[in-house]
């Protein structure tokens, strides 16, 4: 069996892919290099390394592999410095140079990220969605010998969760809406707080809220906001994998009207418990939700990408002024009060598309069985 060592940090996702028991290979990694939400010292370093500097410099970081007691390396959106063939898991294109839009057009960038593309380690660019595959030609000149192919993550079926829990849920009197992220603002936490205003202003009380985000990073405003609204609810972000799989559960519909996003976890997690999604139609979003099917879709105020998924300079390179600045999306406000209102109203639909979530969650690209056989098929063309 081969053995895969795995060069850089990781987000703690991937576990599900390193540990499933149907993979043909052996991934080693050391458990301080998985994280969920970037420490202070990383968020530090990492606006160093994109700062004015870098991009004359043309940073762009390439890790060298110390460790040689293995047949493959792997890397999660970064070069490597290894005499192995490696693959590179890839959430976004513009990771490859720190996400800094001048980088790759650089003098210094440019002969960096070529050499680095041409280095015949490279066996593989592996993409998490088709909003990232489709456009990494936009930024790279890829040689021929390199394969690039999409393979959505891995996310484990949800034990708890049935087309017949589904129907039960459905028809309870109390629909729970669930939010999920460690950036409270960013995710679009305010714009949920104040619908659920709305909501209770209206007399709608049976639409409930759990909120799982950091504690520690809402003001005690928004705390205070919340503590007045019924049937809102606020927990740590510190669930177990099978805790969070019962939230999941628990709950009917996912909101999650983002402002930045690459590829939503949450999301998928949700879809697999049967999940109606509320969302953005930010890059890989429309990739699971289809507006009507099993959700709802709307755009943000600040596109961060455009329509084609790819980055948006004048919300990029501002985001202070833009998707980081204190205001509320008053359009996502009113979207999120009639589709929860609308949800609310008709159950049957609620049901049906909480049933589609499900079985487009379960089946085709985002099935076990077929992303497990595309990762095997690759890791044996590796010799």
């Amino acid at each position: 069996m081969k053995k895969i060592y795995v060069a850089t940090k990781i987000r703690g996702f991937l576990l599900e892919l390193f540990n499933d028991s149907g993979v043909e290979a052996k991934f080693i990694w050391r458990q301080g290099n998985v994280y969920e939400t970037n420490s202070n010292l990383k968020l530090l370093l990492g606006n160093l390394v994109k700062s004015g500097l870098g991009d004359h410099l043309g940073l762009i970081q390439r890790i060298k592999v110390k460790n040689n007691t293995y047949d493959i390396a792997f890397s999660y959106n970064r070069f490597l410095n290894t005499k192995k063939k490696y693959i590179i898991y890839l959430e976004n294109p513009t990771a490859l140079f720190h996400y800094c839009l001048k980088r790759n057009n650089t003098y210094l960038g440019r002969i960096k990220i070529q050499k680095y593309l041409s280095d015949p380690a490279l066996h593989s660019i592996i993409c998490m969605s088709n909003a990232c595959y489709k456009t990494l030609s936009h930024f790279y000149a890829i040689p021929n010998n390199v394969n690039v192919k999409r393979i959505y993550p891995l996310v484990s079926i949800n034990p708890h969760s049935s087309i017949e829990v589904i129907k039960l849920k459905s028809a309870r009197d109390i629909i729970k809406c669930l939010y999920i992220s460690s950036n409270f603002n960013l995710k679009g936490g305010r714009e949920i707080v104040e619908a659920f205003k709305i909501l209770r202003k209206k007399g709608i009380k049976n639409i409930h809220l759990e909120i799982v985000t950091k504690m520690g990073t809402l003001s005690k405003q928004i705390l205070g906001e919340l503590d007045s609204i019924e049937g809102v609810y606020v927990n740590d972000f510190n669930y177990t994998k099978r805790e969070l799989q019962q939230v999941y559960n628990d709950s009917n519909i996912l909101l999650h009207p983002t402002r930045q996003d690459s590829f939503s976890l949450e999301v998928l997690e949700a879809m697999k418990a049967g999940n109606v999604i509320l969302a953005t139609d930010l890059y890989a979003i429309p990739e699971m939700v289809t507006d009507g099917f099993n959700g709802f879709l709307t755009s943000p105020r600040y596109r961060f990408y455009n329509y084609n998924n790819l980055p948006n300079p004048e919300v990029w390179n501002n985001r202070g002024e833009t998707i980081h600045s204190d205001y509320i999306d008053v359009d996502i406000v009113d979207f999120l009060v009639k589709k929860l209102q609308f949800l609310n109203d008709d159950r049957s639909i609620l049901e049906q598309m909480a049933i589609n979530s499900f079985r487009r969650a379960s089946g085709a690209e985002f099935s076990r069985e077929y992303i497990i056989n595309e990762w095997n098929s690759l890791l044996n063309q590796l010799k």
